[in-house]
C-alpha cells in the first residue's frame, strides 16, 4: 500500500468489485474512456485490473480517500495493443466530486515512483483530445506528448499519445506474457 497526505493507493481486492462495477457503469466517471459499461462489461474490466495486478506492482490501482475511506478512482497501468505490441499504458480515473484536487496527480505519482523502482522502459499514455485537465496531471507527472493518433475503432477521435521513461528508460513497456 502507498500513503500519501490525502489518499491510499494499494492494489485492488474483490471486496472492491461492487464499487468499481458502480463506477465503470457511470457516464459521469468513464466520460473520456470512450463510453459508458454494461455490468458485464464492468465486471470484465475489473477481473482484468485483479489479472494485472498480480503481474503488475503498480497496475491500475484504486486510489482512497483517507477522510472519507472511499474509493474515488484508480491510477496505475493497462495494456493498450500498439502498432503491433501489447504495451503497458498509464491512465487514470477519477469520480467527478475529486476532480481538480489534486489528487489523480498525487496518486499518479507515488504509484510512478513505483515504477521506476521496478525497472527500466519507455511508458505510454494516451489521452483524449481535449481532456485538458488530464494533459496537466500527465505533463505534471513526467509525460510529454510524442504524437496524435486516431484509432481505427473510433475514427474522427483523435487522441494524444504521451511518453515518458520508466527507471533508466529503454524500450517501449510490455504488458507480461500470461505464459510466461
Amino acid at each position: 500500500m502507498i500513503e500519501t497526505d490525502r489518499l491510499l493507493v494499494r492494489p485492488p481486492v474483490e471486496d472492491d468489485r461492487a464499487r468499481f462495477v458502480e463506477l465503470f457503469t457511470d457516464e459521469a466517471f468513464t466520460v473520456w474512456s470512450g463510453g459508458v459499461h454494461d455490468v458485464a462489461s464492468a465486471n470484465e474490466r475489473f477481473d482484468g485490473m485483479l489479472v494485472l495486478a498480480d503481474a503488475v506492482p503498480y497496475a491500475k490501482q484504486p486510489v482512497i480517500e483517507k477522510d472519507t475511506g472511499t474509493i474515488v478512482g484508480y491510477s496505475g497501468v493497462g495494456t493498450v495493443v500498439f502498432e503491433g505490441l501489447d504495451r503497458l499504458e498509464w491512465g487514470w480515473r477519477f469520480v467527478p466530486a475529486v476532480r481538480g484536487k489534486g489528487y489523480a496527480t498525487e496518486a499518479t505519482k507515488a504509484l510512478l515512483d513505483l515504477a521506476d523502482s521496478q525497472g527500466n522502459g519507455e511508458m505510454l499514455c494516451i489521452i483524449a483530445t481535449g481532456n485538458n485537465p488530464s494533459m496537466r496531471v500527465a505533463e505534471k507527472a513526467g509525460f510529454h506528448k510524442w504524437r496524435t493518433h486516431v484509432w481505427d475503432e473510433a475514427p474522427g477521435q483523435d487522441t494524444q499519445l504521451l511518453l515518458r521513461s520508466i527507471g533508466a528508460g529503454g524500450e517501449p513497456m510490455l504488458a507480461p506474457n500470461p505464459n510466461g
